[in-house]
């Protein structure tokens, strides 16, 4: 099987792989809005009209001009001495280790990255949202309050990155368009392990290089596509799927058994030979009318997206205390001002209204325009 996905316009109707790709003039939206979902088709193999779309051997040529030029950094020994290594600590305990390639290798796995979204034009499975420009948590869980969603299961992968071997990526990008058309051919096979092998590190995939995130995504493409289709009508209900990154979540608007979705998530990873496993402590299970939080977020029984109170209440002690040490003179580092800022946009993309709220009473309190003042010391 290989799978062929391709960016998905506004439209009336679903449109065939041939529409999509050959049609340059699409009907006007209806259905859906999104530029950034992509329609992914499984198909026995190409069909000559869309095998024409792409030149196998310039994109051969393309790897292996890219491989002549990163020669000297495989040459390097150990790997090691390529990457800064350090660790952030882990939301739910523990430490996460971040291996951070220094500038050179940095400049060529982008360089590698871009080959791989403008030569090849990979994309995404559209379950997918993680380290995808336009799409976010808050989209993520978009999808399952579009459902009306009211009980949902929540599965981790264990080790995600650094189990994730080259083998499997190579196994993987084989069943994807148009990966499966250059590794048919012995010399695009070699060019591709080569180019990708830069990018491992210990036999794994680092995280911190503007690879590995990609790659994860292109490479998960037909697991996503199966366990989307299949969770469409799952033991005669129907659920959404969503992946970001190591975390699916599955939603359904009755209860379900979320042991059969477990069972059925482990047969799917393991029918592609996928070296990593679910993390069974980390499965949740519950419904809207409890603490029903999924990637920071809650989607509550009245079917709406919320941050929760405390994180309301924590931005406005933030912007109470940055307008008050302005008042008396005292400068806020740049780097904590960018910060609190992060969190107010981010929490306006889910609570639009009520953060606009509070930044009024803010200024209403105090007398100011706190959004002035937060510009004009970025801008300074």
């Amino acid at each position: 099987m290989v799978y062929i996905t391709v960016r998905q316009p506004p439209m009336y109707r679903q449109m065939t792989l041939e529409e999509l790709l050959f049609n340059p003039n699409p009907e006007p939206a209806l259905l859906s809005a999104n530029v950034s979902n992509t329609k992914t088709f499984a198909v026995e193999s190409p069909s000559p009209r869309v095998l024409s779309t792409v030149r196998v051997d310039k994109l051969i040529s393309v790897l292996e001009q890219f491989n002549a030029s990163t020669e000297h950094l495989r040459q390097q020994q150990p790997r090691e001495s390529l990457y800064n290594t350090f660790y952030i600590p882990k939301k739910s305990g523990g430490l996460r280790r971040i291996d951070a390639p220094n500038p050179e290798l940095m400049d060529a796995l982008r360089r590698l990255k871009t080959i791989f979204v403008t030569d090849f034009h990979a994309l995404y499975h559209t379950s997918a949202f993680a380290y995808i420009e336009h799409r976010s948590t808050v989209d993520c869980m978009k999808r399952h309050q579009a459902n009306e969603s009211k009980w949902f299961a929540k599965y981790d992968l264990h080790n995600f990155f650094g189990s994730t071997t080259l083998d499997f990526v190579l196994s993987m990008l084989a069943q994807v368009f148009p990966f499966s058309e250059v590794v048919k051919v012995p010399r695009g096979l070699e060019a591709l392990r080569t180019a990708l092998d830069l990018g491992f590190l210990n036999g794994g995939l680092p995280q911190g290089t503007p690879l590995s995130p990609t790659l994860t995504n292109i490479m998960m493409i037909p697991v996503d596509f199966k366990l989307a289709n299949t969770l469409r009508d799952f033991t005669g209900q129907r659920m959404i799927y969503t992946r970001y990154a190591d975390d699916f979540q599955i939603s359904c608007r009755y209860g379900f058994d979320f042991r059969a979705v477990e069972r059925l998530l482990t047969e799917t990873l393991a029918s592609f030979g996928a070296p990593f496993r679910l993390n069974a402590e980390k499965t949740r299970y519950g419904s809207s009318a409890g603490r029903n939080w999924n990637l920071g977020l809650m989607l509550n029984k009245d079917n709406t997206l919320t941050v929760g109170h405390r994180k309301k209440r924590q931005l406005q002690a933030m912007l109470s205390s940055y307008i008050l040490d302005r008042q008396h003179g005292i400068s806020w580092d740049r780097q904590d001002l960018q910060t609190m800022d992060g969190y107010r946009n981010y929490y306006r993309m889910v609570e639009g209204e009520t953060i606009d709220r509070i930044v009024e009473h803010l200024n209403r309190k105090f007398g100011v325009n706190v959004m002035e003042m937060i510009a004009a010391d970025l801008a300074s």
